[in-house]
This record gives C-alpha cells, sequence and structure tokens, in this order.
C-alpha cells in the first residue's frame, strides 16, 4: 500500500513517527483531566445533581468545584461560612433551595477542607 501526501510517497515509517509526533503533541497540550462524578440527587425543578469530585480544591476565594444540573456543566466556588456558592459562568451567588443542592455544599465544604 502506497501513501501519498502532496503528490509524494510517504514511507509508512515516516507516517507512525509523524503520527507519534503529533498524539504527544495533543497530550502535552491537552493533558487528561480526570472525572469522578458523584451523584447527589434532585434540585427542587427536578434536575439531577452531580459534583465531580476530581474537580475540588481550596483556593483563595473558596472551595472550587464543578457541577452538572440537568444537562449543564458549571465551575464554581463555595463559601462554606455563608452556606453559598457562586457560579462564575453566571456572576451570581445561589443558596441551597433543595436538600440536594444543601446536600452538594455539604460534600463539596467537606471534601474541599
Amino acid at each position: 500500500m502506497k501513501l501519498i501526501y502532496r503528490g509524494r510517497t510517504v514511507k509508512k515509517s515516516m507516517v507512525g513517527v509523524l503520527m507519534g509526533g503529533m498524539v504527544s503533541l495533543i497530550a502535552a497540550v491537552y493533558p487528561a483531566m480526570a472525572e469522578k462524578w458523584v451523584y447527589i440527587g434532585k434540585a427542587s425543578t427536578g434536575e439531577e445533581i452531580s459534583v465531580d469530585a476530581d474537580s475540588i480544591s481550596s483556593a483563595r476565594e473558596g472551595i472550587r468545584f464543578t457541577y452538572s444540573i440537568g444537562n449543564e456543566t458549571l465551575q464554581a466556588a463555595a463559601n462554606c461560612n455563608n452556606n453559598t456558592w457562586y457560579v462564575l459562568q453566571y456572576d451570581t451567588t445561589y443558596s441551597p433551595q433543595s436538600q440536594a443542592t444543601q446536600d452538594l455544599l455539604g460534600y463539596v465544604c467537606q471534601a474541599g477542607s
């Protein structure tokens, strides 16, 4: 089988080297992000809430985490002392309106401390 690139025949070994290099470059630029989604419960809206346990980390502004509600995935920061969380995408602070959102904060605050 001949491999042709821009009108030239390319050796299979060269294609392997090029492909390996491209994969290495992509892996370096986009490192794998671990995700461990934990189901929390249903919000007052009926939407399911989950949190990425691997995303939880302490930061200056609180405890950062990623969570999903319905089909949205959001980045947030919890203020455990005020029982609130701030969602970056909406520039809005929320307080629990359901047992599930209270459980979300409890999980994040315990894991991040």
